[in-house]
């Protein structure tokens, strides 16, 4: 009787144990992201189970970043319907985008699986690391219901522009005086003591 006790609750769990949540994280934009850069940062979406619509807002360091647009990503309309897009609202003074949404139009199932939703872009001001944080997400399926989800963080890593090696400025400076005493050789004045 133990044993069939035992195997009941493993099979109650098992049941009961929730489906895995759907992620919305950020792709790593490239590893070196210098001051005065502009480069993309992307939002993907794993695990989706039927998504139809989403929002979220997005935060970021104004001393490191500022953003500059807001594009829509192939996910949902990768479900062969048309899609309406806000691109939100972007604040550099704050470090937001505030409410970027998307959704299918018309009836219909949502989409599934792992993908892309949004393409932000960025310019870096500064030497330093911003934190990146989601706010405010609601996922919706087909039935606009709210699915489970969970979002990851990141940062952007921002890099000094790399100044010249300290050899490659040597070499400069003994190109110049080589090319300059090569000048200075061709034209010089006539010996008085050769007759």
């Amino acid at each position: 009787m133990t044993k069939l006790t035992c195997l009941c609750g493993m099979v109650l769990a098992l049941l009961a144990a929730p489906a895995s949540a759907t992620t919305l994280s950020f792709a790593a934009p490239a590893p070196a992201v210098q001051v005065g850069d502009t480069f993309t940062l992307d939002v993907l979406v794993a695990d989706a189970p039927d998504l139809y619509a989403f929002q979220f807002d997005i935060a970021f360091d104004p001393a490191i970043v500022q953003a500059t647009t807001v594009l829509e990503g192939d996910f949902l309309s990768a479900g062969g319907r048309a899609t309406f897009f806000l691109p939100g609202t972007i604040d550099n003074s704050a470090g937001t985008v505030s409410f970027t949404a998307n959704t299918l139009a018309g009836p219909g199932p949502g989409v599934s699986g792992d993908g892309l939703v949004v393409h932000l872009s960025f310019h870096a001001l500064a030497v330093g690391q911003s934190s990146l944080s989601f706010g405010n997400v609601v996922l919706l399926d087909s039935a606009l219901m709210e699915l489970a989800s969970t979002h990851m963080g990141g940062a952007i890593s921002v890099a000094s522009v790399p100044e010249p090696a300290s050899v490659v400025l040597f070499g400069i400076g003994l190109a110049a005086l080589t090319a300059g005493a090569r000048r200075r050789g061709r034209h010089t004045l006539p010996n008085p003591d050769r007759t």
